[in-house]
């Protein structure tokens, strides 16, 4: 008997021992092959970095080229300047990343690659000090006389040390180059040994692995029959799970799911990683971690025996939630699940198990949202109708015609061939000054959820101008959300025709009339005054602002018609931009002595001969000039040396720039630096000027100059 056990253990052990032994054998080899994979890719690397600084001697020529001749015809040397020191500390780094990839690949000793380094390093310093000097120059190197420019005595300095490198630069190609040249030799013999080498180690690991797995084959082929029953069982029991839509499985008191679960229950949840698998673990990719932290809480309460079941099942956490799964494809799908609980008692108390049960109801969230949504599309249609029905009839078709015409100019904009980042930029900053001025003015005429797209289209070219780099396809959501706007404007516009062909016609159907349409026929073929409109605009701004303003024009009446549309839209920006940025809030004016309702002024008027003047004023806080040169020195709209010298009307002038804000967060009437800048560029298309009268704590001014003549309006209007 004692006989008997013995082989029984020995046969037990033996697959064990024979798996320990060669799995330490197969250790051992990984762990020698990856040391040599490891130096190789050192030595690789160090190769690489050799290689690629071979060309780098030539390059500082071809910049110290350019230096020179820009010094000698007086253009601006401050980009090869930059250049050279650029590359300068990249070589220095180069040789420190090469020093430490050689040490990486054991290679940091060897006699011969230090007589290389050491004839690099050499040859490198003999050249590095000229090329300090050269880019350790500061100041402009010219001095503006009545003749031209001349070299001052910097730029003496420069041409000499770039004159002193130039001659250096042949023989730092020789020497360094020829050390770069003799280290990539080294390296690439080392390459080819620690490659041999790693070889060796994979060939025998690969022998090790293969003998490891005929006897893994044989040990498995002796365990097969005593498996069998084993797999009939579960094949048996799979075949009941899997007619069940549900995901079921159990949960021990461990809160770890067992064996047996339902076939559906991996797709319903996206993974295979389901047995044996701890709930909380299992759930922790899916659910937020407050659900998750509640969620265990509520199934831990579950094993209490006093608890009712029914009445807990109230207040689970995870009845509904919205979950993300990787697609196959790329990108993210939302589904919605939804998870029950039932206790299962055994035998014993220690056979109870948890029963969970969860189910996808993605189809029925989806038919209840779309239900809601349905709903909140026709209010929103009614609510746009509403809006619409308010407007007076010929301000709505004026509106539809320009809105039209700034989206399709937008259009054509972003159509116009340009892949440089200065005609990306330009073509950004079009669009953004067409779309805020259609928004400016929906928002006048209380067109809300117009106002509400193009604040969104406004958003995407924000989004835009905040990048670093753009790229043509970049514009593609843009142009997406723009062909939108232009279909949603175009229903706008069948709207307002509808509503033309079933005006009442003639004096005794006005008592017949709604209310609500009475501005629309009433009267309806003529718009009403620009005053009107700008009273508008400082209300509601001022309103969402929290601050209090009234309006007072002079000589709208007698602006051009050549002129009305450009005067229409430049005066809403500025009677936009002086309440939310001129005016202070009550409590300011307060303070100041002020009368708590500001004053926004807007007048035209005829100047002579010369054309006429615009200006829009008002009696608030005047133009924060260090606000403005902080915001320009953030932006980098300035350099700090260029800060210094700049007179205060240069300062002001800030304001005009694509992109310059002072507000501190963007809303719906401000913050997005564009509407200043339309104003400037309609201004100078009219051939105009614009000037700026500030006093701190009393009042801002602008006064803008307009000619007489009438084809620069033309122009803009085209």
């Amino acid at each position: 008997m004692k006989r008997r056990r013995y082989d029984f253990d020995l046969a037990q052990l033996l697959p064990v021992a024979v798996a320990t032994t060669f799995a330490a054998v197969l250790t051992v080899l990984l762990t020698l092959g990856i040391q040599r994979a490891s130096q190789l890719q050192s030595a690789s690397s160090a190769l690489q970095l050799a290689s690629e600084l071979r060309s780098l001697p030539q390059y500082f020529g071809t910049e110290l080229t350019l230096v020179q001749r820009g010094l000698e015809s007086r253009t601006f040397v401050g980009e090869p300047l930059q250049e050279i020191a650029t590359a300068r500390d990249g070589f220095d780094k180069a040789l420190e990343r090469i020093d430490a990839e050689l040490l990486a690949a054991g290679l940091g000793s060897t006699v011969e690659i230090q007589r290389i380094r050491g004839a690099l390093d050499a040859a490198w310093a003999r050249f590095a000090p000229l090329l300090s000097a050269v880019t350790g120059h500061t100041g402009a190197p010219y001095a503006d006389t009545l003749s031209g420019s001349r070299l001052n005595a910097t730029g003496r300095a420069l041409k000499g040390d770039v004159d002193a490198a130039l001659a250096a630069q042949a023989d730092s190609v020789r020497d360094v180059g020829g050390a770069l040249k003799d280290l990539a030799a080294g390296l690439q013999d080392a390459v080819g040994d620690r490659g041999r080498s790693l070889r060796s180690f994979l060939l025998i690991g690969a022998a090790v692995a293969g003998l490891l797995l005929v006897l893994m084959l044989y040990f498995s082929l002796r365990s097969r029959r005593a498996s069998a029953d084993a797999r009939r069982a579960e094949r048996q029991v799979a075949d009941i799970l899997g007619t069940v839509r549900e995901g079921l499985f159990l949960l021990d008191r461990n809160l770890s799911l067992g064996a047996v679960y339902s076939a559906s229950l991996p797709r319903i949840l996206h993974t295979d990683a389901v047995r044996d698998r701890a709930f909380e673990d299992l759930l922790r990719p899916l659910v937020p971690a407050k659900t998750l932290a509640t969620a265990m809480k509520f199934v831990n309460l579950l094993w209490k025996e006093k608890v009712h079941e029914d009445l807990i099942d109230t207040v689970n956490p995870l009845n509904q939630i919205e979950v993300q799964f990787a697609r196959s494809g790329g990108g993210t799908e939302s589904r919605f699940l939804s998870f029950a609980f039932k206790r299962v008692k055994g035998g014993g108390a220690q056979g109870e198990h948890l029963l969970g049960i969860v189910t996808d109801i993605t189809d029925r969230v989806q038919i209840a949202r779309e239900l809601e949504q349905s709903k909140a599309d026709n209010q929103a249609q009614l609510d746009l109708v509403m809006q619409l029905l308010r407007v007076p009839f010929a301000q709505l078709q004026s509106f539809v015609q320009d809105a039209d015409m700034a989206l399709r100019k937008s259009n054509a904009i972003l159509k116009q061939p340009g892949r440089e980042a200065t005609e990306l930029r330009a073509k950004l900053n079009g669009v953004f000054r067409e779309v805020h001025t259609v928004k400016g003015e929906a928002g006048a005429l209380g067109l809300a959820s117009i106002a509400a797209r193009l604040h969104q289209l406004e958003e995407s070219l924000a989004a835009l101008r905040e990048k670093s780099q753009v790229d043509g396809n970049d514009f593609i959501p843009v142009v997406v959300r723009l062909d939108e706007l232009m279909s949603h404007l175009a229903g706008i516009g069948q709207f307002a025709d509808r509503l033309a062909e079933v005006q009442p016609k003639g004096d005794t159907m006005r008592s017949i009339v709604p209310p609500l349409l009475a501005n629309q026929v009433i009267g309806a073929d003529a718009e009403p005054p620009l005053e009107q409109l700008l009273a508008q605009v400082v209300r509601d701004s001022a309103a969402a602002q929290g601050k209090r303003a009234a309006l007072q024009c002079r000589g709208l009446q007698d602006i051009p018609p050549a002129y009305r549309k450009a005067v229409h839209d430049i005066t809403i920006h500025m009677a936009r931009n002086a309440v939310v940025h001129g005016i202070e809030a009550p409590e300011g004016r307060a303070a100041a002595s002020k009368h708590d309702t500001a004053a926004v002024r807007v007048s035209f008027e005829q100047s002579g001969s010369e054309g006429y003047v615009l200006t829009v004023e008002d009696d608030g806080q005047g133009l924060p000039y260090e606000r403005i040169l902080d915001t320009a020195l953030r932006k980098g709209l300035v350099s700090p040396a260029d800060a210094a010298r700049m007179e205060r009307p240069a300062v002001y002038g800030l304001i005009f720039r694509s992109g310059f804000s002072t507000a501190e967060q963007v809303t719906e009437h401000a913050g997005r630096g564009v509407g200043l800048d339309a104003v400037s560029q309609t201004v100078r298309e009219l051939g105009g000027s614009i000037g700026i009268a500030t006093a701190e704590g009393k009042f801002t001014r602008f006064r803008m100059k307009l000619p007489r003549a009438e084809t620069p309006a033309a122009t803009h209007a085209a």
